[in-house]
């Protein structure tokens, strides 16, 4: 099913009636290599509750749909002609999802047997969160950073570049929150969670809107959760919930370079809300840390000569370079982004 090129939506939303537990959508690029897994582990942790799964394939060139359609034919599926981004993408999954609870999941992801509803009974129990998210880890059980966090500012950018945020993580916030903070297990006010598996409260995003689709990927569930709170609901982190991620499963096909991505769209929401010379000083200061991330990576590569620490040296080289070209060129709407 084609559709036509969505408009930003961040204005209240006129929702379908709620008719099931949980709404479970899913945006796909080219990922097929990790949707039997997702679908697989998705079903398994249903349990009782009544659920539908809304597949929102990004014109995908690996036959990703039509594996869905004869494996998993109760899967409602959006096919685009175009890759509208990850915004986008959800915003279209959002618009025809029936649930009481909203479930964003990346393809890339493996949900544990009674995940899901441990989350359910959770938002049940705690009226007042209208967005939470789970401890993401690897494969390997690694936990990951990235998974929550706290709005970008000078002092949380700061925080994250001197590496303060982990080695005093209950006095200096940074842009993610530390591993530490992950081995509590007990629920904890964030700023954000990740879009690759957030849970949203339907009545949340009715009243302040979907995904703002000037972001074609990353920051939008920054942006999101940030317009969620302001509307006093809260943002949770619930690290007692682990979520396996093989983490860029779709953006790597198109190597470090790509999230570098992440970057522009840092300074987009960056210059939302500060002053010129107050972005380019935070993106200087995000440079100081992606700089010695990537001389430690490229040290630990050329120790071991491991690929995976070649791939994350190259991923913060991109980032420190585009951080730098950000200090003196804004970017522009990101709608036409790869």
């Amino acid at each position: 099913m084609a559709s036509a090129t969505p408009r930003p939506a961040t204005s209240p939303q006129a929702l379908p009636p709620a008719s099931c537990d949980l709404s479970v959508i899913i945006v796909n690029w080219n990922a097929l290599a990790y949707l039997p897994a997702a679908l697989q582990s998705l079903y398994a942790a249903r349990g009782h509750l009544d659920m539908e799964v809304l597949l929102v394939d990004n014109a995908s060139a690996d036959d990703s749909v039509a594996w869905v359609r004869a494996h998993y034919p109760q899967v409602i599926i959006i096919a685009n002609e175009h890759n509208l981004g990850f915004a986008a993408g959800n915003n279209q999954g959002i618009a025809r999802a029936r649930g009481r609870y909203i479930l964003l999941l990346n393809p890339d992801t493996e949900i544990p047997p009674e995940t899901l509803e441990q989350f359910i009974a959770f938002m049940d129990a705690q009226p007042r969160v209208g967005v939470a998210g789970p401890r993401l880890q690897g494969p390997s059980g690694k936990i990951q950073g990235g998974a929550a966090g706290h709005d970008p500012s000078f002092i949380t950018i700061f925080n994250f570049a001197t590496f303060l945020y982990r080695l005093f993580p209950r006095y200096f916030p940074g842009l993610w929150l530390p591993r530490s903070l992950y081995q509590t297990g007990e629920p904890i006010p964030v700023d954000w969670v990740s879009g690759a598996c957030m849970v949203l409260r339907r009545e949340a995003v009715a009243q302040v809107g979907m995904m703002n689709e000037r972001y074609f990927m990353y920051s939008e569930d920054v942006e999101l959760c940030r317009r969620i709170r302001a509307a006093g609901w809260q943002a949770i982190c619930l690290p007692g919930i682990h979520v396996t991620h093989h983490i860029g499963g779709s953006s790597r096909q198109l190597g470090p370079e790509f999230y570098a991505h992440n970057i522009d769209s840092l300074d987009l929401d960056l210059r939302t809300r500060h002053h010129a010379f107050a972005v380019a000083l935070m993106h200087l200061i995000a440079a100081l840390g992606y700089a010695l991330r990537m001389i430690y990576y490229e040290g630990r590569y050329r120790r071991s000569q491991f690929p995976i620490f070649r791939e994350l040296s190259l991923l913060w080289r991109a980032c420190l370079k585009t951080s730098l070209i950000r200090m003196f060129r804004p970017a522009r709407s990101l709608r036409s982004s790869p």
